[in-house]
């Protein structure tokens, strides 16, 4: 292939760059091993590149390697400090240059980018002497191009851009790659742009002591939830479980109230240690040893807890408030939906506390089909309450309304469409969740393909199933998001490329465009 655009040259022709590099004759049979020792990730191969590196001085592509294979042994720092030197030694190396860019964005230094690769962001500039240049070449430059538009703001520029690496290569992981970050950024900014109309809810300060002393319990056993994360021994829960049933449930309740009263001490906690999983699950403890004792009389005393602010419910439940804390109401309240209903009523209520209700209310269709019509009964009630309330209540919340129908649409209750085509009709229902009034109407038409049904695990079965599974609970992963670059070197070789795939951190909005952080949207799912 060979084609012009923006007035040069572009090639995929493989002895193009071996032609650019002037390989040494006595390295050009060697970069394969060279090549497939770094993508083999053996630390056996580190004293390798470098003597390959000694030798070869003038080879940018050896230390490329090198980068590599420190990215495969998960060393980044070394990774980073290779490519410097890449950059440093071999100013003209575009894939050393590209690298180096992507290390600021990593960074989220996305004004150094510029620096590196030109303002224009465009090869040509970069290299004005040049009139062709290999695809790779082309499509790595423009990626970079598309992350750094898209970081800053300019997304007319990025799409510009992904749209001659369409054009050039269509099928190219890194034009696929490009569109996902773009995608990625154009929901963000719709999402902002929706978050402007949607209405939310005003919470409540969070109530701050300077209590420091732990509470005196009936039983010592309580004081293990305070030193255990979830991978406590099963004879700790049992044990616990097997004392007299109405002190342990006032213990119980009195730990959930500890935590309250002494936020602001384990938040302090964190804050200087970091978030400590024995330390402080002693709140998601309670709350599973009560879901485990079905302890009726607790829930005031839970959705209590779930009335709290939202730095109180992100420091001790983050992902469990979304994924988990649900089977514990259903244990407790799947015969109580009247009570459920009424937390939703509250005002000053977090967003994700209260629709986890909605996930209790779906799992007693799909464990009581008998259910069914009391079930949406219950959500007749909530739509209509939402459209009997006023603004300055402070309980009406886009999101939740968008959250409800998206349940709603799970059991398939067309009986509601009436309500929620109101709801629609007075833009009160954020469409970064189900979508809009059109795209509801298809869903309700389309048979729903998947099941639904979760399983109500007992309390030891459900700890194992959160640390075996849940991503935080696996060995830490570096955040980063590119691989250096590997560029092909022999005409007579096959080359594999080596992806650059994003990595999204748990606090970054999720790519799904849920407008949910990640952490509390795709990362366990």
């Amino acid at each position: 292939m060979s084609f012009e655009i923006l007035g040069y040259n572009i090639t995929d022709d493989p002895a193009f760059l071996p032609m650019l590099q002037e390989i040494p004759p006595g390295l050009a049979d060697k970069l394969q091993g060279y090549y497939e020792l770094a993508v083999e990730g053996k630390r056996s191969s580190i004293p390798i590149l470098w003597d390959a590196i000694e030798q070869y001085p003038e080879e940018p592509q050896l230390k490329n390697f090198l980068s590599v294979l420190y990215r495969q042994l998960n060393q980044v720092d070394k990774m980073y400090e290779i490519n410097r030197r890449l950059v440093r030694e071999h100013p003209d190396y575009l894939f050393g240059k590209v690298n180096l860019a992507l290390e600021h964005y990593v960074n989220q230094q996305y004004h150094k980018m510029p620096e590196i690769l030109g303002k224009a962001m465009e090869i040509k500039a970069l290299y004005p002497n040049r009139d062709t240049f290999h695809i790779k070449e082309v499509l790595s430059m423009y990626k970079c191009a598309v992350l750094y538009f898209s970081a800053i703001g300019s997304l007319e520029q990025a799409e510009t851009r992904y749209k001659m690496m369409y054009e050039i290569a269509p099928d190219s992981e890194d034009t696929e790659d490009a569109l996902r970050h773009l995608l990625a950024c154009k929901l963000e900014v719709m999402h902002a742009a929706e978050q402007e109309q949607n209405i939310t809810v005003e919470l409540n300060p969070q109530k701050i002591t300077t209590m420091t002393e732990a509470p005196q319990f009936h039983h010592q056993e309580i004081n293990w939830l305070y030193t255990n994360g979830l991978h406590i021994a099963e004879e700790k829960l049992q044990a616990i479980l097997a004392l007299p049933v109405d002190t342990l449930v006032q213990d119980l309740e009195l730990v959930l109230q500890d935590s309250i009263e002494r936020f602001a001490y384990f938040d302090q906690l964190a804050e200087e240690r970091g978030w400590d999983e024995e330390k402080l699950n002693f709140p998601n403890h309670a709350l599973f040893l009560l879901g485990e004792l079905q302890a009726k009389q607790s829930l005031p005393t839970i959705f209590e807890v779930f009335a709290q602010s939202e730095i109180y419910l992100e420091l001790y439940f983050g992902d469990f408030l979304v994924e988990a804390l649900w089977e514990v109401v259903y244990k407790i309240a799947a015969n109580d939906l009247e009570a459920c209903k009424q937390f939703i009523f509250r005002p000053a209520v977090y967003t994700y506390a209260r629709t986890l209700v909605f996930e209790v209310v779906e799992q007693v269709v799909w464990h009581q089909p008998e259910r069914r019509n009391e079930a949406i009964a219950w959500y007749r009630q909530v739509l209509q309450f939402f459209l009997d309330s006023r603004i300055e209540d402070n309980v009406i919340d886009s999101d939740v309304i968008g959250s409800a129908i998206c349940f709603i649409l799970d059991i398939e209750a067309k009986e509601l469409m009436p309500e929620i085509k109101e709801l629609y009709d007075r833009g009160l229902v954020s469409t970064m969740y189900c979508g809009d009034w059109k795209a509801v109407k298809k869903s309700f038409a389309e048979p729903y393909r998947y099941d639904k049904k979760r399983q109500i695990l007992p309390i030891a079965e459900r700890y194992k199933e959160i640390t075996s599974t849940w991503a935080g609970y696996q060995p830490e992963e570096t955040n980063i998001r590119h691989e250096p670059i590997i560029v092909p070197s022999r005409p007579d070789r096959q080359y594999t490329e080596v992806r650059t795939e994003p990595k999204i951190g748990r606090n970054e909005p999720c790519p799904c465009g849920s407008g949910k952080k990640y952490k509390k949207c795709c990362l366990n799912k």
